[in-house]
């Protein structure tokens, strides 16, 4: 698989091995993720997808038979594992293909939760689950404060530019511990890793940030639960 822009499909690359045209791939599999070779994540969401809507079937019949506590269980066991897995990587896929699997996500919600008659938001906190962009947040928050304690491998040590090796004087941002957020002039440039973990790791408190890991995913899920973020707009 060649990976390609958006803008450029370079069909006369070829490659050939003992006399042979290697054709290329427009998608692979990769330790259960699908990656294309425009990097979209189309090919994944929409394998996702799949599996959500059959998820929610299953939960709209479950529904006359037994109570919300087995159907959140329900939940946990056909949907959320597909939503959490690798979201790090194709979390930060277009709005219109995200929104694909939200308002699957929305719709499992309020079939776990009918009697509620408050906003999704009510829906999420009441059921104390974290709907797809602030899932996708909880994911960059805990790589961050992997890095920041340097759990990941050596290659992360330097990924990130601490702000006070650009702030020499002291500041309140560069003394606690927060990261440079990299100039970015393309919406492509907004889904790399080294522009969207500084800028999650600043908006975190304090007291959340230098938690033990175990406190610190618990402290992190409570306050996105009641925390207002713009739908994958960071």
């Amino acid at each position: 698989m060649l990976l390609t822009s958006l803008k450029h499909n370079p069909a006369s690359f070829k490659v050939v091995i003992n006399n042979h045209n290697i054709s290329p791939e427009d998608n692979l599999k990769y330790l259960g993720v699908l990656l294309d070779n425009k990097l979209s994540w189309k090919p994944h969401v929409q394998k996702v997808k799949i599996q959500l809507s059959r998820a929610c079937g299953i939960l709209s019949k479950l529904k006359h038979y037994t109570t919300p506590p087995v159907l959140k269980v329900v939940y946990n066991s056909l949907i959320h594992p597909y939503l959490n897995y690798s979201i790090l990587s194709w979390g930060r896929a277009s709005n219109a293909t995200i929104q694909l699997l939200f308002k699957l996500q929305n719709k499992a919600m309020k079939i776990i939760n009918p009697t509620n008659t408050g906003s999704l938001e009510e829906h999420f906190q009441h059921l104390n689950m974290l709907c797809l962009p602030k899932l996708y947040c909880f994911s960059v928050g805990k790589f961050m404060h992997f890095c920041h304690n340097k759990l990941l491998p050596n290659h992360f040590d330097e990924y990130f530019i601490p702000l006070s090796s650009i702030h020499y004087h002291s500041t309140r941002l560069a003394t606690y511990k927060n990261l440079f957020i990299p100039r970015v002039n393309s919406s492509s440039g907004k889904c790399y890793l080294k522009f969207i973990g500084p800028k999650v790791w600043s908006s975190i408190p304090d007291d959340i940030k230098f938690s033990t890991t175990f406190k610190f995913k618990w402290k992190l899920k409570k306050h996105l639960l009641h925390e207002n973020i713009p739908n994958y707009e960071l």
